[in-house]
């Protein structure tokens, strides 16, 4: 069983659970020390961790109706081991449930767990053979319905209700609970939409336009984009139809200043250099040498030789940055309710103090850099949560506060995103709406001296 997928799968889990680190970065890493794995053990590692992720808390509750041992007070391996069971049989329909079972059973003794398989081949033939656990009634409990039922922490469920209500929320979990696609920006600067396509269908993969950007593919059938050719070549890079749409909205122009603050892992550099042709100035700073360190590598895989890279602290106030930018792109580091299809592991992790913490982190951000615009410039400002406290009400505070007027972001948005708030210079982006990444997007213009 040594370095079988399932063992993998099971410390990769443990790893970004008790280090409370973020799945797909500590995933890649996992998978960068089994270097001789095959493609499609790949695949199978990923999906049985974004799987457990997915449905932990749906899974444990389960475990908790099988398990006489309270699922605290179980050793670390055994419960991911139980649960990568649990998810096997519940979630997927290639092994049948005794093999699920001799399989889990063959690991705990082969890693040093012998006394417990026994244990560990009671509560998963019994998972077999019983009826599934129902979830809380709805009718009695809605919160606890919805958080059981599709694997949310339930204070986030309220947050939702709050947000959206209760119909927009059960629209949204629904599609939360399905892996996303990946969406990636050609860069226009060596290749076109056609061409690429081409390319990508050659290397095998399944490949559509996008229904929604005209430079924008959506694709399939991959567990590492890094290794194809086309990726080596930077012919295009991951992003986000959402923020594609930010980027798109803020309409970069080539000759301009632009700023990018919160700039890692660089996407939003690199469409701005895109769309201007090369041709605009753009300074990229991030907090974090590792991060940055990653977007020069992908600056110089793209050849975007206009991107200035720099440590910056964008809490921080930087005075020779004083009316510079024409443009200004703040990203704000946020909860990331709005991406919890991309990266299950913030239902686990995320806690309701974290959105008062990031809501004042951002409001400094704000409040340190609204002076690099210089008068007639552009700020926008975006996040990927779903929050009016991160999101409509710091945008309220810089227009309320500061010399600001918003901006009409009709002219550069599809017609589906000219809702009422679009005219007001701000959008929210739900995951039901575009099938995208939850996002919020706000520009403003500086005003012009009198």
């Amino acid at each position: 069983m040594e370095n079988s997928e399932r063992e993998i799968a099971i410390y990769a889990l443990m790893d970004i659970i008790r280090e409370r680190a973020y799945g797909n970065v500590a995933l890649r890493r996992i998978l960068g020390r089994h270097g001789a794995l095959r493609r499609e053990q790949k695949a199978l590692i990923t999906e049985l961790v974004n799987g457990v992720l997915r449905n932990m808390l749906r899974i444990d509750y389960i475990l908790s109706h099988y398990s006489k041992t309270p699922i605290a007070k179980l050793r670390p391996f055994i419960l991911n081991n139980l649960r990568v069971g649990v998810y096997q049989m519940k979630y997927l329909d290639r092994i049948p449930d005794y093999a699920i079972c001799s399989d889990a059973v063959k690991l705990a003794k082969a890693k040093g767990f012998g006394q417990l398989a026994g244990f560990v081949n009671g509560v998963l033939r019994n998972i077999a053979r019983g009826d599934d656990v129902a979830s809380p009634d709805f009718a009695a409990d809605p919160v606890a319905h919805l958080a059981v039922g599709y694997s949310y922490q339930p204070w986030i469920i309220k947050h939702f209700f709050d947000e959206m209500g209760q119909g927009e929320t059960r629209d949204m979990l629904e599609i939360n609970s399905k892996p996303p696609e990946i969406t990636i920006a050609a860069n226009t600067l060596k290749t076109n939409i056609d061409e690429l396509a081409n390319i990508l269908t050659k290397e095998g993969l399944s490949v559509r336009k996008s229904e929604i950007i005209s430079d924008a593919l959506i694709i399939s059938r991959i567990v590492d984009i890094r290794e194809l050719d086309s990726f080596r070549r930077g012919l295009f890079h991951i992003m986000d139809t959402s923020s594609i749409l930010a980027i798109r909205a803020a309409a970069p122009r080539a000759g301009e200043n632009i700023i990018d603050l919160c700039a890692a892992p660089g996407g939003k550099s690199f469409l701005a250099a895109y769309l201007t042709e090369g041709k605009a100035r753009i300074l990229a700073r991030d907090i974090h040498e590792h991060k940055l360190a990653n977007l020069r590598e992908g600056a110089g895989r793209l050849d975007l030789a206009n991107i200035d890279i720099r440590r910056g602290d964008a809490a921080e106030a930087d005075w020779q940055l004083e009316n510079t930018a024409d443009l200004l792109i703040i990203d704000a580091p946020c909860s990331g309710l709005g991406i919890i299809r991309r990266r299950p592991d913030i239902k686990l992790n995320r806690a309701p103090a974290d959105i008062a913490a990031l809501a004042a982190l951002q409001r400094k951000i704000l409040e340190n850099s609204w002076a690099y615009v210089r008068p007639g410039g552009r700020l926008i400002y975006s996040t990927c949560t779903l929050s009016r406290r991160e999101n409509e009400d710091n945008f309220g505070w810089l227009l309320a506060n500061r010399p600001f007027d918003p901006l009409d972001l009709r002219p550069n948005l599809p017609a589906t995103l000219h809702g009422k708030t679009a005219q007001r210079g701000h959008i929210t982006i739900h995951p039901q709406t575009l099938g995208t990444d939850g996002f919020f997007i706000a520009i403003a213009t500086r005003r012009k001296e009198d």
